[in-house]
């Protein structure tokens, strides 16, 4: 495969279809904003649990996604570095997987849920809630982990595209500062300190703007000064 303006269209296409899929399943996810040391908590994730379901298979649909990204880029990178291409879809597949486990710890979730019973004994109660918050914290740690293991992928992504000059150098460093502002954030929450929001939030914005850039402009022909690869 070559670096051409169609094929980088074309990884514009597939990076708008990952934030679609993301920004829906957020939505129906509804796991935060809650106190997760009441039975409330339980009850409202039964209340929720077809807008969840959903959530959890947006997700695995867009990591599958991010899976077609990655092998996508694979012989333009193997090209550059076969160790950087390597490491690029073995960080994938090993994020892959764990996004998986923390749906499924989604979806034992929702199964205790459903045992919540009215007239249950306070030590019945006191079991689902510890265990509804075990579930929980489970959850958001594979969350904050695959942040981890995505800005590390990212930033073997952003490396390569800045040294084959096939984005504009400033969006390639930006690339990778946005990637390093995740890998704080993401080992700091997994560090048990509590940080603001913004940290990911950034990467969202970038992520937006350099998938506009590729549908757009697709790739730069490093051979060229300043001009973009034809379509091939």
């Amino acid at each position: 495969m070559k670096a051409t303006k169609k094929s980088g269209r074309t990884l514009g296409v597939l990076f708008l279809s990952t934030i679609a899929l993301g920004v829906i399943g957020t939505i129906f996810r509804g796991l935060s904003g809650t106190d997760i040391d009441t039975l409330d908590f339980l009850s409202m994730v039964a209340e929720k649990a077809n807008e969840m379901k959903w959530a959890i298979g947006l997700d695995i649909v867009g990591s599958a996604t991010m899976l077609v990204i990655t092998l996508f880029l694979f012989p333009l990178i193997k090209k550059f570095s076969p160790r950087l291409a390597l490491g690029y879809v073995g960080l994938a597949i090993i994020n892959f997987v764990i996004i998986v486990v923390s749906n499924i710890l989604h979806v034992m979730l929702l199964s205790l849920s459903t045992n919540i019973s009215a007239d249950a004994t306070i030590p019945a109660t006191e079991n689902l809630i510890a265990t509804g918050k075990m579930l929980y914290e489970s959850y958001y740690w594979t969350h904050f982990l695959m942040l981890v293991l995505y800005s590390i992928a990212n930033s073997m992504l952003f490396y390569f595209l800045l040294k084959e000059q096939y984005l504009p150098k400033w969006l390639s460093i930006w690339g990778l500062m946005a990637s390093a502002l995740v890998f704080v954030g993401g080992a700091l929450q997994l560090a048990e300190i509590e940080v603001s929001f913004l940290l990911f939030a950034q990467n969202g914005i970038f992520m937006l703007f350099f998938t506009g850039w590729l549908l757009i402009r697709g790739f730069k022909d490093p051979s060229s000064t300043g001009s973009f690869a034809k379509i091939e």
